[in-house]
């Protein structure tokens, strides 16, 4: 052991203009956290999301995932922070987002959709985007919006491209948001998407995974004898992958991902919150 260890130190010295303590582990330190502007989902993560990595958002549609990247970036242009948002449908209301209380004037909006009417001819451009907003650095969070893309189609892209804009994130110290479209466990689906549920698209290269699962309608009467009238949403995440957050969480089963009641969704690796109308004050 002590020959093994003179070795390393011998090894170290002689690469130590080059590359400093090559031999020895680097240190372990804890990742910036952002608010993602909602206290139930940042109690979850311990503390919200972390900077400088790739945070992915699957679920199916009316699920919450666009509702919890605009209340992210609502908080930061709220600080004064640039935020980019890759919108490769273009599906983003900039009314709702102003309504989230986001500072538009702090937001660049990509819209590749614009000119290019076919899913497939959409990808390219905004993965390009991406690429180039990551490189450029000064953005506070990106996000890729792929939630209207079919899984199939989000699936071909390359585990190199994921693993190059980790690495961009990194460096930029860039909070990268994807969002991505996933069935429901719940639902009596195919294999494949059952798969995406449970690894997503970025697999390895994704710090945080949140599955968001469809929304539960909140009905309430004005009056006695008013008709049921839309009071609000009730949303529900799990999360699929939290290494950056905590380590020694443990992945949540799946009959905790599956709750027949919204309203008891209490589990550690999950989170639930609810949206209100103005009607209901």
């Amino acid at each position: 052991m002590k020959a093994a260890a003179e070795l390393r130190k011998q090894i170290e010295s002689a690469l130590a203009g080059r590359i400093p303590a090559a031999l020895s582990p680097r240190p372990h330190s804890a990742p910036e956290l952002v608010s993602c502007g909602l206290a139930e989902v940042d109690a979850m993560l311990g503390g919200g999301l972390p900077l400088g990595a790739i945070t992915e958002l699957t679920g199916p549609h009316s699920s919450g995932r666009t509702t919890l990247a605009l209340a992210t970036l609502a908080g930061l242009t709220q600080q004064g922070h640039s935020c980019a948002y890759v919108d490769v449908s273009d599906a983003l209301d900039p009314l709702s987002a102003a309504a989230f209380g986001m500072d538009l004037r702090r937001l660049l909006w990509v819209r590749p959709a614009a000119s290019r009417p076919s899913p497939a001819l959409r990808l390219d451009p905004a993965l390009r985007a991406t690429d180039l907003l990551l490189n450029a650095g000064g953005f506070r969070a990106v996000v890729l919006d792929l939630g209207d893309l079919p899984p199939e189609q989000t699936r071909r892209i390359p585990l190199a491209t994921w693993y190059r804009f980790r690495l961009q994130a990194e460096k930029s110290r860039t909070l990268f948001l994807l969002i991505a479209c996933a069935q429901d466990r719940a639902q009596d689906c195919a294999q494949s998407y059952a798969q995406s549920c449970v690894e997503g698209y970025v697999k390895s290269c994704a710090a945080v995974t949140l599955h968001c699962h469809p929304a539960a309608a909140i009905w309430r009467q004005a009056a006695p004898d008013s008709p049921l009238l839309l009071a609000g949403l009730h949303y529900r995440l799990s999360l699929e992958r939290g290494r950056a957050v905590d380590p020694t969480r443990k992945k949540p089963a799946a009959s905790a991902l599956a709750i027949a009641d919204p309203a008891s969704a209490v589990e550690s690796n999950a989170a639930a919150w609810s949206s209100r109308t103005p009607w209901t004050g």
